[in-house]
């Protein structure tokens, strides 16, 4: 009898150490004894008077308001054996159409940026993958001449009949080792090529 009532007296002290379930992102609710807030954003480090301190990180961007009461303005859905399409607007300023069917789609999309800009892509997407375009997305540098001209090679050759597999193959390219005829200056019979060895003369 005193086990269990030890134990229990052991578990009452325990659970009431337990933080709180309650978790609030920085700065988004009160900061009470039961909410539980990160390092920095619940108390006046630094004397600062707002709930984070002097020490404020959080998510204060400028569409964050009109982004936490958004609403869907028009949506419409279509989907039959041919293919789907969609789109979609919101009040906070996205904007999204697709369509197509299993082997290719096309659309796009907008949103306004934290810095006012309207930023739009164009979109592509089947068996070469997906294929966007926008103005404000990256452009690969211009590909380097040596690599156009290896690339236009390697075309030809391939045209020819010509395949490179990646290994040496001195019958192709003229070049005989010693022992072969034709070799440098030599007569025929001046060396002996063993796998293992190497050159013998």
């Amino acid at each position: 009898m005193k086990f269990i009532v030890s134990f229990t007296i052991i578990a009452v002290a325990t659970a009431a150490k337990l933080p709180s379930s309650n978790y609030l992102p920085p700065n988004q609710g009160s900061s009470s004894s039961n909410s539980y807030l990160p390092p920095n954003q619940g108390g006046n480090i630094g004397g600062g008077s707002s709930a984070g301190g002097a020490y404020d990180t959080g998510n204060r961007r400028p569409q964050q308001e009109i982004e936490k009461n958004a609403v869907i303005l028009q949506q419409n859905q279509e989907i039959d054996e041919n293919g789907f399409r969609y789109s979609y607007e919101t009040s906070n300023g996205i904007r999204a159409e697709e369509a197509g069917d299993a082997s290719q789609s096309q659309g796009g999309f907008a949103y306004k940026g934290d810095d006012g800009n309207v930023y739009s892509i164009t979109f592509t997407a089947g068996e070469g993958g997906f294929r966007p375009q926008g103005a404000h997305l990256p452009v690969a540098p211009p590909t380097p001449e040596a690599i156009l001209a290896a690339l236009d090679r390697n075309a030809k050759d391939e045209a020819a009949g010509i395949f490179d597999d990646g290994q040496y193959h001195p019958e192709q390219s003229g070049n005989r080792r010693p022992g072969q005829s034709g070799y440098g200056s030599g007569s025929s019979g001046s060396g002996n090529f063993n796998a293992n060895t190497g050159y013998t003369y």
